[in-house]
C-alpha cells in the first residue's frame, strides 16, 4: 500500500472449514436463509478441510520479489500447510535464495476468478512490527494490462500491529501511496479470529470486519483519480510477507532487516510466526 508494486510472476511483469476443530473454533455464521433473503448465494469456497493445498483452487507462487520484502516464498510444508481445518502460511528466520526469511503465498489465478460479489475469509494473524500478512485481489487481465491498470483490491493488510488492519484500492492514477485507503480496528486483537470481507459492484466497493461495514468507496470517488478497474474477474491472493516498504514506512526500521526491527527479528529467531486461514468464501447476487 505504501509503495509502487512491481514484480515478476511467471511470465508476468507487474507493479505489485466451516467446521469445528481444535485449530479453528467455529465462528458465528450468517443464516443461509438470510443470505437467500438478501439475494446473496455462495458460489465457491475453500474450507481447508484436507491435508494439503487444493490445486484446483490455488497455486503456490514462489517467484515474487517486490517492495524490498525480505522473504523467499517456498512450496515447503514448513511455510505452506493445511491441517486441523486451516491453511497455515508460516514465516521463518531461514536463509533462502539470498533472503533472510522464508514464507508462503497462495494465488487463485487461472483457477478461481470472480467478477463482483462478496469475498471473505476468516483469519488469525501473528503480531510483530514488520510482519506483513495480506488477503487481496488482482485483476485477472494483469498479463495483458500490467499493474496497476489491472486493478488491485486490498481486503486486509497488516504490518504487525495487534489493533489495526488496512484496506486499499490501486489502479492507474491511484497506485502505490494510493489515496484510497483506510485503517480500521477490529473489536479484539488481530491475533483472534476475525472475518475480513469485501463486496464489490459496478457502483462501489465496501469493506467489512466481522460483518460490520467499515468503509465504502464509490466508483465516482475512484474516477476522480483514475480509471475504475474493477468490472472484471479478479483472483484471490493470501500471502505472508516479512519486511518491505510498507512495514518500514510505518515502523521506520532499516536494521537488522528492511522493515523488520530487532524485536521482530528476535521473535522470529525464537520461533516461526503463522497467518492462519479458516476459510475463504465467495458469494454473488442472484
Amino acid at each position: 500500500m505504501a509503495s509502487t508494486w512491481s514484480r515478476t510472476v511467471g511470465a508476468w511483469a507487474l507493479g505489485a472449514g466451516l467446521m469445528a476443530c481444535a485449530g479453528a473454533p467455529v465462528a458465528p455464521q450468517r443464516e443461509e436463509a438470510a443470505r437467500a433473503g438478501d439475494g446473496w448465494v455462495q458460489v465457491w469456497s475453500d474450507e481447508f478441510n484436507g491435508t494439503s493445498v487444493d490445486a484446483s483452487n490455488w497455486i503456490i507462487n514462489t517467484n515474487v520479489h517486490v517492495n524490498d520484502e525480505q522473504q523467499q516464498y517456498t512450496t515447503s510444508p514448513d511455510n505452506v500447510s493445511v491441517s486441523d481445518g486451516t491453511l497455515k502460511l508460516t514465516a521463518r528466520l531461514q536463509s533462502n535464495n539470498g533472503y533472510p526469511f522464508t514464507s508462503g503465498r497462495l494465488e487463485s489465478v487461472g483457477k478461481r476468478e470472480f467478477r463482483h460479489g462478496r469475498v471473505e475469509a476468516r483469519i488469525k494473524l501473528p503480531v510483530g512490527p514488520g510482519l506483513w500478512p495480506a488477503f487481496w485481489m488482482l485483476g485477472a487481465d494483469i498479463a495483458k494490462t500490467g499493474w496497476p491498470a489491472c486493478g488491485e483490491l486490498d481486503i486486509m493488510e497488516n504490518v504487525g500491529y495487534g489493533d489495526w488492519i488496512s484496506v486499499a484500492l490501486h489502479g492507474q492514477g491511484y497506485s502505490g501511496n494510493t489515496p484510497i485507503n483506510g485503517r480500521f480496528h477490529p473489536s479484539t486483537p488481530v491475533s483472534d479470529w476475525h472475518e475480513y470481507g469485501v463486496e464489490s459492484s459496478p457502483t462501489d466497493i465496501q469493506w467489512f470486519i466481522d460483518g460490520a461495514l467499515v468503509k465504502t468507496t464509490t466508483r465516482a470517488e475512484v474516477e476522480q483519480h483514475g480509471a475504475w478497474a474493477f468490472d472484471k474477474p479478479l483472483f484471490i491472493i493470501l500471502n505472508f510477507a516479512v519486511g518491505g516498504t510498507y512495514p518500514s514506512g510505518v515502523n521506520g526500521a532499516k536494521e537488522p532487516y528492511f522493515g523488520v526491527p530487532q524485536a521482530t527479528a528476535d521473535l522470529l529467531r525464537q520461533g516461526p510466526q503463522t497467518m492462519e486461514v479458516d476459510w475463504v468464501r465467495v458469494s454473488q447476487r442472484r
